[in-house]
């Protein structure tokens, strides 16, 4: 399983182009984390409620065990107290056996909670998921329609310079001698950035 700390350190690689945005990235990372040590928490306590209300069914198992051990004891009783002993013995034995159920129906009822809840936890683990899933490909989608616009714009603007004639260029007179086609390129990759 995946933890917190885990999820703090990953690293991503860096890309010169349409990469993700570092800062987004560390505080989804970080969310991220915060979430699932918050999960792995109300499952630590979870397991420990399920665990204290085990240690309870097994403590009164025992004092079933102690009673039948009376029973069997009283039992062995002489003749004289045998019906005294028989008719508290079935009334021991029927209290602790009511308290024995109404025990296993609280301990399962328990259980049956604690289930739901990990349920309902890994289930909205699913959903979260699944958002943070379908988040990530839509940024995907737009970081990819975003640098396909890019292109298109710089290749259509250099075709159209290039098909206009040399006596209608307006802008060949006030270029620099210097001036080249790539710092016209350059200079259309600046605007199209800036945008």
């Amino acid at each position: 399983m995946i933890t917190p700390i885990e999820i703090r350190q990953h690293s991503f690689r860096k890309r010169t182009l349409g990469g993700y945005d570092v800062e987004e990235v560390q505080q989804f990372v970080a969310t991220l984390s915060v979430e699932w040590e918050k999960m792995i928490e109300e499952n630590r306590k979870l397991r420990s409620e399920f665990d204290k209300v085990q240690a309870g069914y097994n403590s009164l198992k025992e004092v079933e065990n102690m009673l039948q051990k009376t029973l069997h004891q009283a039992e062995q009783s002489t003749k004289d107290t045998l019906d005294n002993a028989r008719k508290r013995s079935s009334l021991i034995v029927s209290e602790a056996e009511a308290k024995a159920r109404e025990i296993i129906r609280q301990g399962v009822d328990e259980r049956n909670n604690i289930d739901r809840e990990i349920t309902e936890l890994c289930e909205r683990r699913d959903e979260i998921l699944m958002q943070l899933n379908l988040f990530l490909k839509a940024q995907t989608d737009r970081l990819v329609g975003f640098s396909r616009k890019s292109k298109v714009g710089i290749m259509t603007l250099e075709s159209v310079m290039e098909k206009m004639p040399q006596s209608e260029n307006l802008f060949e007179n006030s270029l620099p001698a210097n001036h080249t086609k790539d710092d016209e390129k350059h200079n259309v990759e600046d605007i199209v950035e800036q945008l």
